[in-house]
């Protein structure tokens, strides 16, 4: 009797370790939250599991030209049961150029997304906005998917960006700000980290209009602006098109009109 019931606490305290497992976000995964009534972006440290709150640049590595990492995973309880969550894919791929540096030009290759019968989408060939499907929340309010990632032919060796958000299907949900998944195809590590970085300080910054990094953004910034905008410097390409034009001039001003 007693070596049945051990054996009955044993698979217990068993099942109890794997339940909470499994409530815990998967380390390397992209966190999915709620902020201030809309969709956010974080990660779990794959180190410790730390939950890392307000990331929206995500690095991701090809094997064969394809990956399923990083996923997406909440918390329980963080949206909705039976709501969905799904992604947009905002722009066109783009390509990192070292030189330049920077991700200004569009490839032939693009990126098909898919998981199971859902799918496949594609990356536009140009800057529009391209819908991506959705996948309900589970009845405890998570969400933990792990979409599948194709370079497509030419498939070339490259560090490549993909712009998303996410959205909600609940109504008082709103959709996130713009994330980015780095891919490299075949590139050294180094050079893969340092596109991250230029990510995280160009398209990922707080600031983006704090062209002299002073912490304000006033008249200095509007002459840096001109500065930039004469040389044709990719920094004051803020609409992404691969120009430094008019359209730039009118969304950074937009921009600095808005503050920080």
């Amino acid at each position: 009797m007693t070596s049945r019931y051990s054996a009955l606490v044993a698979a217990a305290v068993v099942a109890l370790a794997c339940a909470c497992a499994r409530a815990q976000p998967h380390a390397g995964d992209i966190l999915l939250e709620q902020v201030g009534g809309k969709v956010s972006t974080g990660q779990v440290d794959a180190d410790t599991g730390e939950l890392i709150h307000g990331v929206r640049v995500f690095g991701a590595t090809f094997s064969d030209s394809f990956t399923n990492n990083p996923g997406f995973d909440t918390v329980e309880g963080a949206f909705p049961p039976a709501s969905q969550l799904g992604f947009n894919i905002r722009k066109a791929l783009r390509v990192w150029d070292s030189a330049g540096p920077g991700f200004d030009e569009i490839p032939t290759e693009r990126i098909q997304v898919k998981l199971g019968p859902l799918g496949p989408i594609l990356t536009p060939t140009t800057d529009t906005s391209t819908p991506g499907f959705g996948i309900a929340v589970s009845s405890d309010g998570r969400y933990h998917h792990h979409l599948g990632y194709a370079l497509l032919a030419p498939a070339g060796t490259g560090i490549y960006l993909l712009e998303l958000e996410m959205w909600s299907s609940s109504p008082s949900i709103a959709t996130s700000d713009p994330f980015w998944l780095v891919f490299n195809q075949n590139e050294p590590v180094d050079e893969h980290q340092t596109a991250i970085q230029w990510v995280v300080d160009h398209l990922a910054s707080p600031c983006i209009v704090d062209l002299n990094g002073d912490g304000v953004v006033d008249f200095a910034d509007y002459l840096e602006f001109l500065n930039l905008f004469d040389a044709q410097d990719p920094r004051v390409d803020f609409n992404h098109d691969g120009v430094v034009d008019f359209a730039d001039y009118l969304e950074f001003l937009n921009l600095f009109d808005a503050g920080c």
